[in-house]
């Protein structure tokens, strides 16, 4: 099997002129390999909205006042300094509904939209806890980072790229040609390449480096993220 991967690669090379422009213009070996690692994050951001249905602009807007200001209370009381919590401006507009009945006005909303930044996970759970019984919260969502992500994504590339001159060294020898040089290196799939060569692979088959979004009562425990990094390569195929 080994064998016939590699020499529909050296056939794609030197025997499809009209791909020239997609090809490289000597034989190769076309890579792609991927590193990742599950690990737990050390920074967490929130997203709310504060959302009143109060038909009086007065109440609703006294009813989000009152919910900013014990959301900025509970962050405080966990350790969350107040540079960390960012508040959009107060907006009272039209709200979308799917079918308004003839006669009736159109319902309004009172909102605000709140972003946060949880640099001590020791506080996550209480303060997530919190917010998912608090009244008038919508929009609900957290994401998880790491503050050494591009150390640990440079080192997964390093990983990467090595797997992938492995993986090209066992072609090579796979049909008894020596491995030339790298002559291509992407981060990202080289999909032009791929297609010249009738070989693309279903984009949903492939494995990303994003996040399941946890039901809305695993939101108070901090999940662990995946970092990934891929790396397409072609190399040179030297002589015998």
């Amino acid at each position: 099997m080994l064998k016939r991967f590699a020499a529909a690669l050296l056939l794609a090379a030197t025997a499809l002129p009209g791909m020239a422009a997609d090809l490289p213009n000597h034989p190769f070996i076309h890579v792609s390999a991927t590193a990742d690692q599950y690990i737990m994050p050390d920074v967490g951001e929130i997203d709310i909205d504060i959302v009143s249905l109060e038909p009086d602009a007065d109440a609703a807007w006294k009813i989000v006042n009152d919910r900013l200001e014990a959301s900025r209370a509970l962050f405080a009381q966990h350790g969350i300094a107040a540079e960390d919590v960012f508040v959009q401006d107060i907006v009272r507009r039209p709200r979308k509904v799917d079918i308004l009945p003839e006669g009736q006005p159109m319902p309004m909303e009172t909102r605000v939209s709140m972003h946060v930044t949880v640099r001590d996970l020791g506080q996550w759970t209480p303060v997530m806890r919190a917010l998912i019984v608090m009244k008038d919260i919508e929009s609900l969502a957290v994401t998880y980072n790491r503050s050494d992500r591009e150390k640990i994504e440079s080192d997964l590339l390093q990983q990467a790229l090595v797997s992938a001159k492995l993986k090209a060294q066992e072609i090579a020898r796979g049909v008894g040609a020596r491995l030339g040089p790298a002559t291509g290196v992407s981060i990202a799939p080289l999909k032009n390449l791929s297609n010249a060569m009738g070989m693309a692979s279903d984009s949903n088959a492939r494995g990303g480096g994003g996040r399941r979004v946890p039901p809305k009562t695993d939101m108070a425990l901090v999940q662990a993220m995946r970092l990934a990094q891929t790396a397409d390569v072609i190399y040179r195929i030297g002589g015998k």
